[in-house]
């Protein structure tokens, strides 16, 4: 019997803490576009966000790592997009997507971290690009520019400080 109070009372804290970091996602700050990136065409920007991945067995151990789905949210919280981020589980390459520019918060499963909320940039004929997928995205050294990182000092991408300061 007290084995099995237990187990109800261990069941019940990890599904409070569970629920706590679904409704409170870690909070991260502003990503932009690399101020040096490519510039294209037409008014609107593109987001690429390289999320946790999960192992998909296909065929008999045929193994895919499709990157998993997030929310882009504008700034009052209400949901402007959900980006599948994958069109099969063949599908091992994040998705782009194309927006008008200003600023949304993409509600995204880290690698590392749990769920995380990043503020994002997009700019017109510029791609900002989250890294949250724990392949240790390093930038270029001779690249320079701020970063922001995820608590476990990981980097997500560029500050988007240094995105308009070189503008």
């Amino acid at each position: 019997m007290k084995n099995k109070s237990l187990s109800l009372l261990l069941a019940a804290g990890l599904a409070s803490g569970l629920a706590g970091c679904v409704s409170n996602p870690t909070a991260l700050a502003s990503v932009g576009p690399e101020s040096h990136g490519r510039i294209g065409p037409g008014p609107k920007g593109y987001l690429e966000v390289f999320t946790a991945t999960r192992t998909v067995d296909v065929d008999f151990h045929s193994y895919f790592s499709p990157h998993m789905g997030y929310d882009i949210n504008d700034l009052t919280g209400q949901c402007v997009k959900f980006v599948p981020n994958h069109t099969s589980d063949l599908d091992e390459a994040p998705d782009r997507v194309a927006l008008s520019p200003g600023t949304y918060k993409v509600v995204a499963e880290s690698a590392w971290c749990g769920l995380v909320s990043v503020p994002v940039v997009v700019q017109p004929g510029k791609t900002t690009v989250v890294h949250l997928d724990g392949n240790a995205w390093r930038p270029a050294a001779a690249a320079g520019g701020r970063l922001v990182y995820l608590p476990n000092g990981e980097a997500v991408g560029w500050s988007s400080q240094q995105a308009t300061m070189t503008e």
